[in-house]
């Protein structure tokens, strides 16, 4: 069986989860999705200013989910409750908390972010 480890992709959901959560803000798979993919709508204008802010342009909410989970299930994440919205939200644990330090720590800047070209859909070509 192998031993389950930590790649940038968890760092960059750990990193998404603790800024809000330093803010008291508790998001939920969808909303750190958003985050990362680096989706604008009004929700997410407020995010844009976050270092993992589109940082995973080329995943889906699907992919992002499944990291989620496993970092619930090793103990990274919590999720709790809130009884005004009846819907469960994402808290780091202690363990979260300090293997993200441990990685701050090594590594001073880790996320670049790419941004993404404005492509032209409509060009004039001339003949």
């Amino acid at each position: 069986m192998t031993q389950f480890k930590l790649v940038i992709t968890h760092f960059k959901i750990l990193d998404t989860i603790n800024d809000l959560n330093k803010d008291n803000l508790y998001p939920t798979a969808e909303g750190v999705y958003k985050i990362v993919a680096g989706i604008y709508d009004s929700e997410m204008k407020d995010y844009t200013h976050l270092q993992t802010y589109g940082t995973l342009i080329s995943y889906g909410s699907k992919k992002v989910a499944r990291y989620i989970m496993m970092l619930q299930r090793k103990g990274y994440v919590k999720k709790i409750f809130d009884e005004s919205t009846n819907n469960l939200y994402l808290q780091l644990t202690e363990l979260g908390i300090l293997s993200l330090e441990k990685y701050h720590k090594r590594h001073k800047n880790p996320y670049i972010k790419k941004p993404s070209e404005n492509k032209k859909t409509i060009v004039k070509i001339s003949k």
